[in-house]
């Protein structure tokens, strides 16, 4: 690439009419004239050893430096666990001169500080916790690596803090994260099945109790006309351990059927002075459902209701609304008519 831009004419007329340009300016004579006195270069080079002069004898002071230790925490109990402060590094501050500052920078080596956590010193607040050390206990550790000549000054900071808590175990269901569509004339014929269909967690027990489920990955199937059976992955929780990393995913699906029946209506919210009569007296209802479970549906398993405590009020309606209250589980959806009836209120006889 580098050989096709200077073997382009076009390019070299460019460079060489720009330095021509330069030569002929102002600026372009004193640069020439500069470059070409013989006392710059001298001047330049007797620069260069004073400033290296200078510079050997300002090392020969003493001075304030400051150097970073890393940390680890060994030996955490089985039952525990640690959720903060791992990150931690101790500045070490010294004295030195400088020639053994430079030798230790060049040397930044330094072996971890290494602190037991079984036997760092625990707050009082039952399972879970802080747990801390004095860095001052590590500080003969320090002075060995540090090279001859230097003298600690102070460790920073004085207290070591660790966020402890306790390791809890739960078992908790596996739910669909996604959505799910069917083609025309059919649906889901019955719950989601997931084998196993719960999974145990395991991590910092201030964080497993406020898990309720484990969701699956993001999954989107669309326009099932026959029962569904994939392996899906499992979602990741930060920090905490799962026992399965995936679970079989079964969406069991059938075609569904209509059925229309009659449903009297039945009237709430009057004294047993009183009784109304509504028209029409029955309402007609169309349920969708899967044809595994049609025929085991009964009008019986519907309630339709009108109340008739609005009748009792300053402002009587012209019409009462009628509500269903109550329908089976195994249907898809339902509409009926009317939504709103006539109605008549009489006084019973004794």
């Amino acid at each position: 690439m580098v050989k096709k831009i200077w073997k382009n004419k076009a390019w070299d007329r460019k460079v060489g009419d720009w330095w021509l340009r330069l030569r002929k300016s102002k600026q372009g004579e004193l640069l020439h004239k500069w470059l070409s006195n013989r006392d710059v270069y001298v001047f330049l080079v007797f620069l260069l050893i004073a400033t290296a002069f200078w510079f050997m004898n300002a090392l020969r002071d003493n001075y304030l430096a400051d150097f970073s230790y890393p940390v680890r925490f060994v030996n955490v109990p089985d039952d525990e666990i640690v959720v903060g402060g791992t990150d931690q590094k101790v500045a070490v501050k010294v004295s030195a001169n400088g020639y053994t500052i430079v030798r230790q920078r060049l040397n930044r080596s330094f072996a971890p500080l290494v602190f037991d956590v079984a036997q760092m010193r625990r707050s009082a607040a039952g399972e879970n916790g802080n747990a801390w050390v004095l860095t001052r206990s590590q500080m003969n550790r320090v002075r060995e690596q540090l090279l001859v000549g230097m003298d600690l000054v102070e460790l920073r900071p004085d207290t070591l803090v660790l966020q402890i808590d306790k390791i809890r175990d739960r078992k908790v269901p596996v739910v669909l994260k996604g959505s799910i569509s069917f083609e025309k004339q059919f649906l889901q014929a019955g719950d989601l099945v997931f084998n196993p269909d719960s999974v145990m967690i395991s991590g910092p027990a201030s964080l497993v109790d406020t898990i309720q489920a484990v969701a699956t990955r993001s999954l989107n199937v669309e326009l099932l006309s026959e029962s569904y059976q994939q392996k899906v992955q499992l979602e990741r929780l930060p920090n905490v351990k799962l026992s399965h990393s995936e679970a079989e995913l079964t969406i069991p699906v059938e075609p569904f059927s209509e059925k229309t029946i009659s449903l009297a209506l039945q009237v709430v919210g009057l004294p047993d002075s009183l009784q109304l009569k509504a028209f029409p007296s029955a309402v007609e209802l169309t349920f969708r459902a899967g044809v595994s479970r049609f025929e085991s549906i009964q009008p019986s398993d519907f309630r339709a209701v009108v109340d008739a405590s609005e009748v009792l009020k300053n402002q009587r309606p012209g019409r009462l609304r009628v509500r269903i209250e109550r329908v089976p589980e195994q249907i898809q959806s339902y509409d009926f008519s009317p939504l709103f009836v006539e109605y008549l209120l009489e006084r019973r006889r004794p």
